[in-house]
């Protein structure tokens, strides 16, 4: 168990944002209720974490010009806290600061980064997504089937793993992209990625991942496995909630036509003013996690189910 934060009986807030115990393991939902030792298990999303509000407030006071006014020395230190936040991001994963990007979480990441490869191909209208995806994901798969794109979801077995098999027939030359999840939400399973890479990265298939239930509880290594998107979330490290990023390679060979036009903020892929108080306190939280993670098994291992 690792204790974040103060007991609620120490600080003057609400009990909501108290995260009295982590649990490793869990990463189904959050639960109010009580198990054996009295305490809350954190599942799904975690509490805000007390010292959040040490990164937030001074956001509000004195760091709270727009960051993207580069013209004037204001600008150019809220420029630099934010670029030491995406740092401390890109660090936790294995990638490079200039390949994450912000939006407001890790939902609107997954139907971002799959619409951009979906749209990108003319010609290649198959994507291949596991039975087990997070429902963001597969409300989306089936959004694209009513627009004419092919769908295929490849079955787990029973110990919830990918059936790799399975995943390397389905691929075919008209496949323009895989997305299956690090880390399942519902069920806990850990995806062999070193395995599945073998077979896309063969077949020079994209490949999106949703890692939000992985940040910070194992380690993650996008370079090494040729991760091309990958969706994160601060609220499941304790960070404030409505903040995710996403962690796009720049490897890709993709002229990508963004949703979201007019700004060009976020290397014009997601245009808008910075929610930078979110920003901020989100590479906090990704910070703390490294430090955190240090600790854990240097190799992610899935349940001992039977196949």
């Amino acid at each position: 168990m690792n204790k974040t934060g103060l007991k609620p009986a120490k600080v003057g807030v609400g009990n909501g944002l108290m995260a009295d115990v982590m649990m490793f393991s869990s990463t189904s939902s959050y639960s109010q209720a009580n198990n054996n030792s009295g305490r809350r298990i954190l599942t799904n999303l975690t509490p805000t974490d007390p010292c959040m509000l040490d990164t937030i407030l001074p956001t509000y006071t004195g760091l709270y010009r727009n960051p993207h006014s580069c013209t004037h020395t204001y600008g150019w230190g809220k420029e630099k806290v934010i670029d030491i936040a995406r740092e401390n991001v890109a660090k936790l994963n294995g990638a490079h600061p200039k390949e994450i990007i912000s939006t407001s979480g890790a939902m609107g990441l997954n139907d971002m980064s799959i619409k951009y490869v979906a749209r990108f191909y003319k010609s290649k209208k198959h994507i291949i997504a596991s039975q087990t995806e997070h429902k963001c994901v597969l409300d989306l798969c089936r959004h694209l089937q009513d627009e004419g794109y092919d769908i295929t979801y490849v079955p787990i077995k029973n110990n919830g793993l990918i059936n790799l098999e399975h995943l390397e027939k389905e691929i075919h030359p008209d496949t323009a992209l895989v997305a299956i999840m690090m880390v399942n939400n519902e069920i806990e399973v850990i995806q062999q990625m070193e395995e599945i890479r073998k077979l896309y990265r063969k077949q020079g298939v994209f490949f999106h991942t949703n890692g939000a239930q992985a940040m910070g509880k194992i380690p993650v290594e996008v370079g090494k496995w040729n991760v091309d998107w990958m969706s994160i979330s601060s609220p499941k490290v304790y960070g404030p909630k409505h903040i995710g990023a996403c962690r796009i390679s720049r490897r890709l060979k993709v002229r990508i036509d963004p949703l979201v036009s007019g700004g060009g903020q976020e290397h014009g892929l997601h245009s808008g003013t910075l929610a930078h108080s979110l920003v901020i306190s989100f590479g906090e939280a990704r910070r703390i996690a490294q430090e955190d993670i240090e600790v854990l098994p240097s190799s992610p291992t899935s349940p001992p189910l039977s196949d």
